[in-house]
Parts: structure tokens; sequence; C-alpha cells
């Protein structure tokens, strides 16, 4: 089914990434994996944050003591977010982007989903980084024990679950598709870590607060509904 181009503009108006990140439970504790990755690399890193949104990562990243920093995004109001705060952004989508291969990591959060074609989108990740420079990214891959639950109960797919989300999300991955598509376009996976976890009924039957708890539950990083990688550019 052919999907309307997204309106970026009007996205970044009705929307705030940098609010959801601080307040919704699965984003937190995504960004608790992202942030773990980052804190173990050095300061001198040469990074971009491709779709930066309102600059959350920008900010985090700031707060981190990374200095050589920058972000773009497709959206004039979440650049404008961005500016407001002293963050470094620029409006741009990816394929406005030479591929200047001077990166040495690329952060793409939340944001393959939403590219028409997520391989073309790779190559272009791949030109803008160094010899084996670094790529961290998150999608949604609806891997948790409550998705697979709805999946199986239901007649739900992962494409109708991740479009419950956010309904400009183009792709629904999983672990398999999304390791095959990095190493078909020059990307070695060093690091796949699956966060937010929700059981069935635990929510409903025991508060809350117990379902908050069983959702940092995922079993070795194995179930859960976001999937974080850290993959290096395959010279």
């Amino acid at each position: 089914m052919n999907q309307k181009a997204t309106d970026w503009d009007a996205y970044g108006r009705e929307r705030s990434p940098r609010r959801q990140r601080s307040l919704y439970l699965h984003h937190c504790l995504a960004g608790r994996i992202v942030d773990r990755f980052l804190k173990r690399m050095p300061r001198a890193l040469s990074i971009l944050d491709l779709g930066c949104g309102d600059g959350y990562y920008l900010e985090r990243l700031r707060e981190m003591g990374f200095g050589d920093v920058a972000g773009a995004d497709p959206s004039g109001p979440m650049v404008a977010r961005c500016r407001e705060r002293g963050l470094n952004a620029r409006r741009a989508s990816l394929e406005d982007l030479p591929p200047s291969g001077d990166k040495d990591l690329l952060l793409i959060i939340q944001v393959l989903e939403h590219v028409d074609d997520p391989g073309l989108a790779l190559d272009k990740i791949r030109g803008l980084l160094k010899n084996r420079g670094l790529l961290l990214l998150s999608v949604p891959v609806c891997d948790s024990f409550l998705s697979r639950y709805h999946r199986s109960r239901f007649g739900l797919n992962r494409m109708e679950q991740v479009r419950a989300w956010d309904d400009t999300h183009r792709h629904a991955f999983s672990l398999r598709r999304l390791q095959g598509l990095l190493m078909d376009h020059g990307f070695r996976v060093e690091r796949a870590v699956h966060c937010s976890n929700p059981f069935p009924w635990v929510g409903r039957y025991g508060g809350k607060r117990l379902g908050a708890l069983f959702q940092r539950i995922t079993l070795g990083g194995r179930f859960g509904d976001i999937l974080v990688i850290l993959a290096r550019r395959n010279d």
C-alpha cells in the first residue's frame, strides 16, 4: 500500500520527542541502553545525530562531554527548538547530506522505521562514516512478551503494532531482518539489545508499579519492544 509522504514540519509542530523520551518508560529504558554505549566512547569523536528531533540526544551528548556534535532533521520546527537551546542542528534530510566520510559515530534513534528505503538509507549513512566508523541505532520491534501475545491472540502483525505507536512508521523490523540488512549494506553488528518488555496481564492485575518493574526484565536483552544496535562500518 502506498503511503502519503510525511509532512515533517507538521509532525514537528505536533510532537515533542524530547518530552516523550523523558516521560515514557519504554523510551527511558531505551535511552539508558544508548547512554550505556555512549559513556564508553572517547569524547573526541565526531558525531552526527540524524533525525535529531528537538534535541534530546544532542543535549545528552553535550552533558556527557562530547564536543564535536551536530544534528540534522527534516523538520524546521524541530530544528528551531534545538537552536533555541544552543544546540548545533541544521534542517536536512539524509538525502541532503553528501557522503563526507568524516564522522566517527552516527546516531539514528527511532529513525530507520520512518524512511522509504532502509537499505538506501544505510548506504548513505555508510558514506558519512569514516573507515570503521560506528552506527548507534534504535528501532521499534514489538518483541516484548506482551506484543508477542497480542500477535498470537488477536492475529496482529508487526506492522500493525508499530503503526499503532506512530502512523508515520513505514517498516516493522525484527532483530533477524535488521541484522541481515546491516550486513548486506556494509556493517558488522557488535551489540544488539532489546529493552522495554511488558508482560501480559501484569500491569492490569498487579498495578502500574508492578507492571513497570516487570517491564525492565528482558532476560539478558532478548525480549523487548525496542531494539538498540551498535554496528561498525565493515571495511
